[in-house]
């Protein structure tokens, strides 16, 4: 099965879904009947249930790993609204899965509590999207927030905002044990 745009939701979900198999969860996919808001997953171990979102990002294979937080909007922008669980839903994820997959068995999954998901969140609209634009002032547009996983060779040292991002994400890589 190819990755793209299209197909990457349900692909990062099975991954997700394989990972919490795999580290003795029962996990149920919440979108069988159409897109549940706010959680994908339903985990239970131990007589406890998670709901958990799944991000998924289609990677090239010759590209540096990344992860998406999904596109902004100007609430979200000016912190009127939250980047994860800004639905008014029954559902409320506990965690969030980030899936960087670049084929279905060559990829990376972040897991995150939602709270560290959405200071990561909001560390990347801090370092971008709320900084003004530097040809006129203005603001930025909203659009898609992502984040390299590791810094390039060639990044400029001054981007602290950056570093805890990524500094935070790394520590959850593979963090299935919640």
């Amino acid at each position: 099965m190819a990755l793209d745009k299209r197909t990457i939701g349900k692909i990062a979900e099975r991954i997700a879904m394989n990972e919490l198999e795999a580290h003795g969860y029962r996990a149920t996919d919440l979108n069988k009947d159409g897109v549940s808001a706010n959680a994908d997953l339903l985990a239970a171990r131990d007589g406890r249930v998670w709901q958990i979102q799944v991000k998924g990002s289609v990677n090239k294979p010759t590209d540096r790993w990344w992860v998406g937080y999904g596109h902004c909007t100007p609430e979200i922008i000016r912190r009127e609204r939250a980047v994860f669980n800004s639905k008014d839903s029954f559902y409320k994820a506990e965690f969030v899965v980030f899936v960087a997959a670049k084929s279905p068995s060559d990829y990376r999954c972040f897991v995150l509590p939602v709270a560290k998901a959405e200071l990561a969140a909001q560390l990347n609209l801090d370092a971008y999207y709320r900084k003004p634009r530097k040809r006129d002032g203005g603001e930025r547009r909203p659009g898609k927030v992502w984040v390299h996983v590791e810094a390039s060779k060639n990044e400029r040292i001054d981007e602290p905002l950056k570093k805890r991002e990524r500094t935070l994400l790394q520590k959850y890589e593979n963090a299935w044990d919640f």
